[in-house]
């Protein structure tokens, strides 16, 4: 079945029955009719737009576009489609290619020595990017060539380049002479819980510690005699105190999305980033998404979306309640697993035209360990003054 050809032609009129009218005189079919203005735009046949100019004389035609897949057609050219190709081609070559291979380390003879079996293993300039288990496979089989001078070695792709970190093996000494240490509460509390893995544990869980106080002794003690000295080592955790205090503006922005976004482009330099057009819109929030790599440039798409700004303001309750958050944000930035906050209080709120105050208490599971070194000598001279 043969598709016709339709096409858009536009003129302008004065009177846009009158040209209908002669057109359909004439025998001319008109599919779809536009009006902007003066402007009349009608969808025909691309066999009749000839005819049109040849009969209807009172008024000038213009084409404007193909409609369907004929203007599909018109817009994938050879040229385009060799374009597409060679930019996919482009964007492989740069997404799978490596053009740099950094290793990082102060020791230029392990730098080489690195880098000659990563070349060995065929991680060299322009070489194609290997998967995940492959890195992992070359990562171990170098450590176990080298396991008397690598400790530790990550590969990271980045862009189009590998970085190799690499931590060289240090021999211990094992003529050093050993440490003797206690560990002891680095603040006050009360103990939760107590792991040791050397050393002999003097408190007990429930029991309130002073800053300063022995944890887990480095003295090992059978029947009332020290028989060794080590350095004590665990984890003690206990409960502590903290009052912090948040103090926020009474009035703040809010930013509601309008539907409406608009695209941009940005390359990432050393220097930064940078944008290839200037915004059109006037408040945004924008997402991003990386484009491709090539060498240590870095190519983004924007989409920026138009916000609409309105200033809100607090009210005591719903302000204690941003305050909270805040305050909870800074308590839990100094902690790590398994410390956490146990419970909180609000000591004191106040509101006035611009800030409002909000002071917390906070009882905290904390790592309250620290390590604390002694000698044998000074330890037995204290127990000598002792008795």
């Amino acid at each position: 079945m043969k598709i016709k050809h339709y096409i858009y032609i536009k003129t302008k009129v004065r009177n846009k029955n009158r040209i209908l009218m002669k057109l359909y005189k004439n025998r001319i079919n008109v599919y779809d009719v536009i009006s902007h203005g003066d402007i009349l735009y009608l969808k025909v046949l691309e066999s009749d737009y000839a005819k049109i100019k040849k009969q209807i004389v009172t008024a000038k035609f213009y084409y404007v576009t193909d409609s369907g897949v004929f203007r599909v057609k018109k817009m994938v050219t050879p040229l385009k489609i060799f374009a597409l190709v060679l930019f996919l081609l482009l964007v492989f070559f740069f997404s799978h290619v490596i053009v740099k291979v950094d290793v990082i380390h102060s020791n230029k003879e392990i730098r080489e020595l690195v880098k000659k079996s990563l070349e060995e293993e065929g991680i060299r300039f322009l070489s194609i990017k290997k998967d995940y288990q492959e890195l992992q496979k070359i990562k171990e089989s170098i450590l176990s060539t080298y396991k008397d001078r690598l400790e530790w070695l990550e590969i990271e792709s980045v862009g189009m380049r590998y970085v190799v970190r690499i931590e060289e093996r240090i021999i211990k000494d094992y003529n050093e002479e050993e440490r003797t240490c206690h560990i002891v509460a680095s603040k006050s509390g009360i103990v939760s819980n107590i792991k040791s893995t050397k050393g002999e544990i003097v408190v007990h869980d429930g029991e309130y510690v002073s800053e300063g106080d022995i944890l887990i002794s480095g003295q090992i003690v059978y029947n009332e005699e020290v028989k060794e000295n080590v350095c004590a080592s665990g984890e003690v955790l206990a409960e502590v105190w903290y009052q912090t205090s948040v103090s926020l503006p009474t009035f703040y922005t809010t930013k509601t999305r309008t539907g409406k976004k608009r695209y941009n482009f940005a390359i990432e330099t050393e220097s930064g980033k940078h944008k290839i057009f200037k915004s059109r819109l006037e408040h945004y929030e924008t997402e991003e998404s990386v484009l491709f790599r090539f060498f240590d440039f870095t190519f983004y798409k924007y989409t920026e979306y138009e916000v609409e700004e309105q200033m809100q303001q607090y009210t005591l309750e719903n302000g204690v309640e941003k305050a909270l958050v805040l305050a909870d944000e800074k308590v839990n930035a100094k902690l790590k697993y398994p410390e956490k906050i146990l419970t909180r209080k609000v000591l004191k709120k106040s509101i006035n035209d611009s800030t409002i105050e909000v002071e917390v208490f906070y009882a905290v599971l904390e790592n309250i360990t620290k390590q604390e070194e002694f000698t044998v000598e000074e330890k037995n001279a204290i127990e000598e003054e002792g008795s």
